[in-house]
C-alpha cells in the first residue's frame, strides 16, 4: 500500500499546530499517533473514520469513532472528542499527513473526497488537501511507465547444525535431520507461494488498469453514457457533470483509477468545464427516471461524505419535498446554492460513486 519514503516528522508538524504544548503532551500525542496510523490503514471504515473527523463532518461523530478516543485517551486520559474538538481535528490530520507522506495510494482521493473540491476545510487551512492532490498527480506519472516484480528464490533458513547431528548415525540425529529439512522445505515452499501470489496480484492490477484505460478510450470517443445508455448529447447540460463522473467511475475497479481519467472527464465537459453551477442546478437537472437509474444498487442510507449523491436520494424522498435544502446543509455542512465549476462537480462525482461502488462508503 505504501511506496514511498516517509519525510513526515509528527513533532514538528504537531508543534506548529500547538507551539506551546507541555512536552508530556507533545509525547503523549506522538505515542497515540503511532497507533492511530496504524489502526487507520487496517480498515476501509478507519479511514473514512478519520477523513471525517479531520473535516468535521458530523456523519461519524458516534460509536465509529470511539476506537480512535480510546487510542488517544491510553495516553492521556482527560481526553474527550466531543470536548476537545480541535485537538481531535488536528490529531485526525496528521494520521492523514502521515499517509500520504508514506505513499498510501487511497487515503490522498479520499481526503479529496472529504473537503468536496475545497469547501470542507481542516485545521491546516487546506495543505492536506494540496498534498493529496499532488499524491495523486504523482502516481498518475509513475503508473505504467514500468513493471518490476521478479520472484526470487526463498531463502532457506540454516539448518547445518541438525544435519551435522545427523553424522553420529543414530537413528534419533537421522530423524531429526530429515525433520528439520522436510520442515523447511514446506515453509520455503510457502514464502515462494506468497511472493508468486503477491507477482500475480501486482501483475492482474496492472492488466485491470491498462484495460480500464481502454475502457475508458472509447468511452471517450463513443460519448455515450454507460449508466444512463444514450448519447451524452441528449443529456441536460446541468445533470452532465455528475453524470460524466459517475459513469467513469463505474467503469474503474482499480482504486485510486487512471490519473488519465480526470483529463477525459475535463475534455467530455468541453470548453465549459470551469463555468460554475450550483449544487441544486446539478441535481434537479436530474429527472426522476435518471435518478432511478443512477441510485440503483446504492446502499441505503447513503452517508453524507458522498454529499452530491446523498443530495440525489434527498430528492428521492417524497416526505422531504421543500425540506430537502435544509436537511442537505444540517447534514452536509455545504448549501445547495453554493457554486462549483462543473469539473469540480464532475470530479467530486467520480469520486465518491468510486468508493461507494468498492463499499469504502
Amino acid at each position: 500500500m505504501s511506496n514511498s519514503e516517509n519525510t513526515f516528522s509528527f513533532i514538528d508538524r504537531y508543534k506548529g499546530f500547538q507551539p506551546v504544548a507541555d512536552r508530556s503532551i507533545v509525547e503523549a500525542r506522538r505515542a497515540s499517533h503511532k497507533r492511530l496510523r496504524t489502526e487507520t490503514g487496517k480498515s476501509a471504515e478507519k479511514i473514512v473514520s478519520i477523513v471525517c473527523l479531520s473535516f468535521g463532518i458530523l456523519e461519524h461523530q458516534d460509536n465509529s469513532q470511539s476506537w480512535i478516543e480510546g487510542i488517544v485517551k491510553e495516553k492521556d486520559p482527560h481526553f474527550s472528542l466531543s470536548r476537545d474538538v480541535n485537538e481531535a481535528r488536528i490529531i485526525a490530520t496528521l494520521v492523514l499527513e502521515d499517509l500520504i507522506a508514506s505513499g498510501y495510494k487511497i487515503t490522498p482521493a479520499m481526503v479529496l473526497v472529504g473537503s468536496f473540491c475545497g469547501r470542507r476545510r481542516t485545521v491546516d487551512n487546506g495543505e492536506i488537501v494540496a498534498a493529496a492532490r499532488a499524491s495523486l498527480a504523482s502516481q498518475g506519472r509513475s503508473r505504467g511507465l514500468r513493471y518490476e516484480n521478479r520472484i526470487a528464490a526463498p531463502a532457506w533458513r540454516d539448518v547445518s547444525k541438525t544435519l551435522s547431528a545427523a553424522k553420529a548415525g543414530d537413528a534419533a540425529s537421522l530423524h531429526a535431520a530429515i525433520e528439520a529439512v522436510a520442515g523447511e522445505a514446506k515453509e520455503a515452499e510457502k514464502r515462494l507461494t506468497a511472493k508468486f501470489n503477491e507477482a500475480l496480484t501486482d501483475l492482474t492490477v496492472e492488466n485491470r488498469r491498462l484495460a480500464e484505460e481502454v475502457d475508458l478510450l472509447w468511452w471517450h470517443i463513443g460519448r455515450w453514457s454507460y449508466l444512463l445508455d444514450r448519447p451524452l448529447s441528449e443529456i441536460d447540460d446541468h445533470a452532465l457533470p455528475f453524470l460524466v463522473g459517475v459513469d467513469i467511475a463505474t467503469m474503474i475497479n482499480v482504486l485510486p483509477g487512471p490519473h488519465g481519467a480526470l483529463g477525459i472527464i475535463r475534455d467530455a465537459l468541453g470548453p465549459e468545464a470551469d463555468a460554475e453551477q450550483s449544487i441544486a442546478e446539478t441535481l434537479t437537472a436530474l429527472g426522476d427516471q435518471d435518478r432511478a437509474i443512477l441510485l440503483k444498487g446504492i446502499s441505503k442510507p447513503i452517508g453524507v461524505v458522498s454529499s452530491l449523491h446523498f443530495g440525489l436520494g434527498l430528492l428521492d424522498e417524497e416526505s422531504l419535498a421543500s425540506a430537502v435544502p435544509a436537511v442537505f446543509q444540517k447534514r452536509t455542512s455545504l448549501s445547495m446554492e453554493a457554486k462549483l465549476s462543473r469539473f469540480e462537480i464532475a470530479v467530486q462525482a467520480f469520486y465518491e460513486r468510486m468508493f461507494m461502488k468498492l463499499d469504502w462508503l
